[in-house]
């Protein structure tokens, strides 16, 4: 393991990230955990190593005759790897309340390249389309859907970006001319998403049961997360009393503590196939078309399961049970309702992967607040 930290390769950035995903195990004991390496050291050295090879590359390609080696087919691999990186530093940035490491924090918010991109793609580039099929109306085929819902995992990492950067400038007390603009991004990142790709997204639900198991996936992570990204803005801006922020995003707050029941309901109801090894031909064989092997075995199991960040889920419950109990107790629901949506956030934890102590640390939480009383 001290190889893969000390040695900056994009081989050893994979196998830290991989590392840094395995979920600690129900029964390691506290000693055991502070003897190894944990994931987030993992992530943060994967980071550094993205920072080091970025630097190498861009001193390598300064003179007027670069290695044969930099092709641009290795400078676009270069790129999306860089830009991975960005989403993992920025979903821990959020999450963790943590700075990122790969951008700026909040004085510098979204002034690389890599966010003006992300701006530029998603108010220029690709806006005239989004335009032209909230106008026209657009037909959801597979190819469509995703293309608009890989367009929304943008906006909700840049959301996720924004959210990064006020949380931080909250969190450091910082004087009330710095936090403003920064609130300021982000509602213009809340506005582009709910104006551009809401409706899209919608169309996109109306057809969920006709399109790829994979895009029915992909739909299903890019709303759960952007719905977590609002849970945690409301739930910092409460901790930070910053209370008179409070109603500038009251339609979205209001809006997610109710969507996300229903994504996790999605998510909990709808099955991925999975297909394990068989003796016959691969299913892309000639021989077979898009015919299934008969002798791969399959596995159906829902999204929740196989969701690859089934740690946000584990948040999301925890939010949206907070969210969810504090309306039982004003008497916004009936005891019905509550045990009802109760019992949505408890299957969804029991779903995700029982051998993660993080997972089970979540269920004992959620018992803990499940007790009904008269609100």
């Amino acid at each position: 393991m001290l190889k893969v930290i000390n040695r900056p390769s994009y081989r050893s950035i994979l196998a830290l990230y991989l590392f840094s995903q395995i979920p600690i195990p129900v029964g390691l004991s506290e000693d055991e955990e502070l003897d190894g390496i944990s994931g987030i050291v993992c992530l943060q050295t994967a980071l550094l190593h993205i920072q080091q090879l970025r630097g190498r590359k861009k001193n390598r390609t300064a003179g007027s005759a670069p290695p044969a080696h930099l092709t641009q087919a290795f400078l676009d691999l270069e790129n999306r790897a860089y830009w991975a990186a960005v989403v993992w530093d920025t979903s821990n940035a959020m999450m963790l309340n943590l700075r990122t490491t790969l951008t700026s924090g909040l004085r510098g918010a979204c002034a690389e390249p890599a966010w003006r991109l992300t701006s530029g793609f998603l108010v220029g580039s690709f806006q005239p389309k989004v335009e032209q099929w909230l106008k026209d109306g657009v037909e959801i085929t597979d190819q469509v859907a995703s293309e608009i819902i890989a367009a929304a995992g943008v906006s909700k990492i840049y959301i996720w970006k924004n959210i990064a950067s006020i949380k931080e400038a909250m969190r450091e007390g910082l004087d009330e001319d710095t936090v403003l603009p920064v609130w300021g991004n982000v509602l213009a990142a809340l506005d582009i998403y709910k104006t551009s790709f809401t409706p899209l997204l919608n169309a996109c639900e109306r057809k969920l049961h006709f399109l790829s198991q994979v895009n029915r996936l992909n739909w299903y992570q890019v709303s759960l997360h952007y719905h977590l990204g609002i849970l945690v803005l409301v739930e910092a801006l409460e901790a930070a009393q910053r209370i008179d922020l409070l109603p500038d995003i009251s339609e979205q707050a209001q809006d997610s503590e109710q969507e996300s029941f229903n994504v996790l309901k999605f998510g909990l109801d709808n099955a991925y196939t999975l297909y394990g090894p068989g003796q016959g031909p691969p299913a892309t064989s000639p021989n077979l078309g898009n015919a299934v092997d008969p002798s791969r075995q399959q596995f159906a199991i829902s999204l929740v399961s196989i969701d690859p960040n089934p740690r946000y889920v584990a948040d999301a419950v925890l939010l949206m049970d907070k969210t969810v109990g504090r309306q039982y107790k004003e008497g916004n629901i009936k005891v019905e309702t509550y045990s009802y949506l109760a019992s949505i956030l408890r299957s969804a934890l029991e779903t995700l992967p029982q051998s993660s102590k993080y997972v089970q640390a979540a269920r004992h939480r959620l018992k803990d607040t499940n007790t009904i009383s008269s609100p």
